[in-house]
């Protein structure tokens, strides 16, 4: 057998080592440093969008009628509003200008 005929797959053999030498380099390197990564763009793009739509957040006046007017679908009724803080006003009263309870204190049968 001539010596050529073997070297050729042997070549063969230490470039395909070498290629998945590579490989498992290559693939080491991103299981070790891709969620690393990922939460670092991650961080960037919540950096962004909170600088752009919260803190560089520029309406007029007009921008934020025609949000508050698209958005309430209840419309807010004054008169009804006040009748209600009345309603617990006067209930707060009655409370605490009322009689205390007298009855038996399960909890305290002593009168603490």
């Amino acid at each position: 057998m001539p010596l050529s005929a073997g070297t050729p797959k042997k070549e063969k053999d230490e470039k395909s080592f070498q290629v998945r030498k590579v490989f498992q380099k290559a693939t080491g390197f991103l299981l070790r440093y891709f969620p690393m990564a990922m939460i670092v763009v991650a961080a960037v793009y919540a950096v962004f969008f909170w600088k752009k739509y919260i803190l560089n957040a520029d309406w007029n006046e007009e921008q934020k009628e025609a949000y508050i007017s698209e958005q309430s679908v209840l419309p807010f009724d004054e008169a009804k509003y006040k009748k209600a803080l009345e309603i617990i006003r006067s209930r707060r009263e009655k409370l605490e200008s009322g009689e205390k309870y007298s009855g038996r204190d399960i909890f305290f049968p002593e009168g603490q």
